[in-house]
């Protein structure tokens, strides 16, 4: 029965696991209620509940045999690495090297059995399972720091994500030390010990509630969106357009930018000749089209009845020109059959380069000019700004 008993460092270390838990239970739930298209909660809420297991099958030493219990902990630990870090991947849509990440985790569990079974070490050990997973936690935030923009709940996750992923490496020094001065029992015994987990216990708190908060941040922006969203075209209204592209003229002052406005060739004719059903689907279909065509970081909307405009960030002019053409291309090849006729719509571009300082409405100005060339030439053509 003494076996079956508890230390009070074990009891103590058992709150480390008991939290990590209750926050994949949040994280579900937070995904449940707040947004199901948010998968990356779900890695979070996996890497907890595997973190959790992987806790609780160490500190009450469950299975008993030490190298299975060695390896299977070993395991769990980097899959909770490796949710995280997907997590991350998931959320801000960076690259993820999957068989560069698959090869290093296979690594680490046969260096975990070679340092258990064939050279018996426990430093080792420590610092292969510390630094792997520092390792792994490090390995999409060049990719993320790329992409990393002005919201101040990103850069705030991302420099916690960061300094939770060092802070393996300080843990690895000390634990160490600790365990070459006493083995694994006494480590596993020591205060220190405790000492330890529950730095990753604080850092993983503050993780959590900073992955929460980025959740709750996200879900108001939506709500935001929706009222600023063109319902018919799902593009932004003219409000939100103007709003967002003076941000992002700021946050890109001294790169390319471009801004290309089009408009609908005889809109007008289509909704008197076809009905105003027949025009709705005309701007659903188009905005459909500049959605595909656009990246993420691009602000498209409908600024006008059948007029919109492309802000396209580190963008030249050829860039600009080669999108517009894209959609002026699939608009003039997309047939509509409620349309009588040849059931063909075409659409009128004009492309602009922002120059150093420029503002958003002397840019505009310049697009719109050259929309107007466009017209005045014939209709279904992209002018350019010189």
């Amino acid at each position: 029965m003494e076996s079956l008993l508890l230390s009070p460092n074990q009891v103590l270390a058992l709150g480390n696991p008991a939290i990590a838990l209750m926050f994949s239970i949040i994280f579900i739930c937070v995904w449940t209620l707040l947004d199901r298209f948010r998968d990356y909660l779900l890695f979070v809420a996996a890497s907890f509940f595997v973190y959790a297991i992987a806790a609780a099958s160490q500190i009450l030493v469950v299975p008993r045999d030490a190298g299975l219990n060695t390896m299977l902990t070993g395991a769990l630990y980097i899959a909770s690495a490796v949710l995280m870090a997907r997590a991350m991947v998931a959320r801000y849509g960076v690259r993820h090297y999957h068989f560069p990440l698959a090869a290093g985790c296979l690594g680490l569990l046969a260096a975990l059995a070679y340092y258990f079974y064939v050279v018996p070490d426990l430093v080792a050990r420590i610092y292969i399972l510390n630094l792997g997973s520092s390792a792994i936690l490090l390995f999409p935030v060049i990719h993320w720091w790329k992409r990393l923009g002005s919201r101040g709940i990103d850069r705030l996750l991302f420099w916690i994500y960061v300094a939770f992923a060092i802070s393996f490496l300080p843990r690895t020094f000390f634990s160490m030390t600790t365990a070459v001065t006493g083995g694994r029992a006494a480590f596993a015994q020591s205060p220190f010990w405790t000492v330890l987990q529950l730095t990753l216990f604080i850092f993983a708190i503050v993780l959590a509630l900073t992955i929460l908060a980025a959740a709750v941040v996200d879900t108001i922006e939506k709500l935001q969106d929706e009222r600023n969203i063109d319902s018919l075209t799902q593009l932004y209204n003219r409000r939100s357009f103007e709003e967002r592209a003076a941000s992002l003229i700021e946050d890109n002052r001294r790169r390319d930018m471009s801004l290309v406005v089009c408009d609908i060739d005889h809109f007008k004719s289509i909704n008197d000749r076809d009905g105003h059903a027949a025009g709705d689907q005309v701007l659903q279909a188009f905005g459909e089209i500049v959605r595909d065509c656009i990246r993420a970081q691009d602000i498209a909307a409908r600024v006008g009845g059948e007029e919109f405009a492309l802000l396209l960030p580190c963008t030249s002019l050829d860039g600009a020109v080669q999108l517009a053409e894209r959609v002026r291309n699939h608009l003039a090849t997309t047939p509509f059959r409620t349309l009588a006729g040849a059931r063909i719509v075409t659409a009128s571009f004009g492309v602009a380069q922002r120059m150093q300082d420029e503002s958003l409405q002397d840019l505009f100005a310049r697009a719109d000019a050259m929309l107007y060339r466009a017209k005045s030439g014939g209709r279904n053509k992209v002018a350019v700004a010189g």
